[in-house]
């Protein structure tokens, strides 16, 4: 009887071990929970920061008196494979910016709105109604951990949600711990981290529903992955302990 119990024992020892390295199937859906959190009504604002580049451009009938910057809203549009750096105006250290025509402006802080209603009021002193665009190019966000394509992003919208980002780096793998995400985001008190439940349906309201220029998305793994990502050593072990069991079952058996 006692061999019997040290027998069962170490089956379900071995068993154990094995199922540590499942995942419930609760912890692999997204956004789990009361479905009126999806009515959220975090709003998101884009603000210009020093450093950051921008686009600025001026749409005019008569593009050959403003050189630089003109452009007839006639013309083919065509790709331009130049770098954002290339593309656009760099603010310095303070948020200035000189763009052609109007001399240097302060942008630090405003929201993109705000800035192309700045810069438009300074172009009436040359236009009567002018039209213009200011983008942000420089909005880029760091994926990483277990999503399928971890890597740095250059965001083409004004505007990512934490699911188009997770979205855009190839979804998560199977070995990303979905509860435990993590978002690193730039203040002007300092770096905060904000945790993601990616399983909940709170991971897309409030602070982590937008992502934002130059936030880290990390993604942790599971205990699983360190469990299927065992040394050769660790298998041959594995597979002694499992040739033991099956000679004890034997023995056992054979000595009733």
């Amino acid at each position: 009887m006692k061999k019997n119990n040290q027998f069962f024992l170490l089956v379900s020892l071995i068993i154990a071990v094995l199922f540590a390295g499942c995942t419930a199937q609760k912890k692999l859906v997204y956004l789990q929970g009361d479905a009126s959190l999806l009515k959220d009504t975090t709003s998101f604002q884009m603000k210009l920061f020093p450093g950051d580049i921008i686009s600025v451009e001026l749409y005019t009938i008569n593009p050959d008196a403003f050189p630089g910057l003109g452009m007839l809203n006639s013309h083919p549009v065509t790709a331009d494979n130049r770098s954002a750096y290339e593309k656009g105006f760099v603010m310095d250290r303070i948020g200035n910016v000189s763009l052609p025509y109007i001399g240097t402006i302060n942008l630090a802080g405003l929201t993109i709105e705000d800035a192309h209603d700045t810069v438009v009021n300074r172009f009436r002193a040359f236009i009567d109604e002018p039209i213009i665009t200011l983008k942000k190019l420089s909005f880029k966000v760091s994926i990483l951990g277990e999503v399928n394509r971890p890597g740095l992003y250059y965001v083409p919208n004004e505007q990512l949600t934490i699911l188009e980002a997770i979205a855009m780096a190839g979804d998560l793998t199977n070995y990303a711990n979905r509860t435990d995400l993590k978002i690193l985001r730039k203040t002007p008190s300092g770096t905060i981290e904000i945790p993601v439940d990616f399983t909940s349906k709170t991971a897309f309201t409030g602070i982590s529903k937008y992502i934002y220029p130059d936030d880290i998305v990390y993604v942790p793994p599971t205990r699983k992955k360190a469990f299927t990502s065992i040394s050769p050593a660790t298998q041959v072990l594995t597979s002694l302990i499992t040739t033991l069991v099956l000679v004890a079952a034997l023995y056992v058996r054979n000595n009733k």
